[in-house]
């Protein structure tokens, strides 16, 4: 898989989309392997937070009845990334075997933004940032 191949995978996707991944592909160029999977991250779980959102903010209020807050915004700030891959499975968002791999990928996120001495390889950056694309584009609707 060419870099370029993965920057052609973004055509038609919102701008902010689009920011999120170029960014990490460019960090992927610059031998920055750490932040282009922090950055490929970023990217997904915007959208997947904002598509679980959109499709089930009643089930989420109602599953975590505790959880008071007033929009997604202030949601992500209330609480981990981990929890919100939780609810997600809760509310059907994403199935149990979906939230392993998810958590897998946000372990491995993880490593690379704290302090830790690994160190992915290339191959193992571009298949995150490959991944993460591609998880991305199935929450998208399809370009017109």
């Amino acid at each position: 898989m060419l870099l370029e191949d993965l920057t052609k995978s973004l055509s038609g996707t919102p701008v902010d989309v689009q920011d999120y991944f170029s960014e990490a592909i460019a960090c992927l160029e610059g031998e920055l392997y750490r932040s282009g999977i922090v950055l490929a991250w970023a990217g997904h779980f915007h959208v997947f937070s904002e598509a679980c959102y959109q499709k089930h903010e009643a089930d989420i209020r109602t599953a975590r009845a505790k959880w008071a807050f007033k929009d997604l915004a202030e949601l992500k700030e209330l609480i981990a990334e981990s929890q919100f891959l939780i609810v997600a499975k809760d509310v059907k968002f994403t199935t149990k075997a979906q939230l392993r791999i998810l958590d897998g990928q946000l372990s491995q996120r993880n490593q690379c933004a704290h302090p830790t001495l690994y160190r992915p390889s290339m191959n193992a950056a571009i298949g995150y940032v490959d991944d993460m694309i591609r998880q991305t584009l199935s929450y998208l609707p399809p370009p017109l």
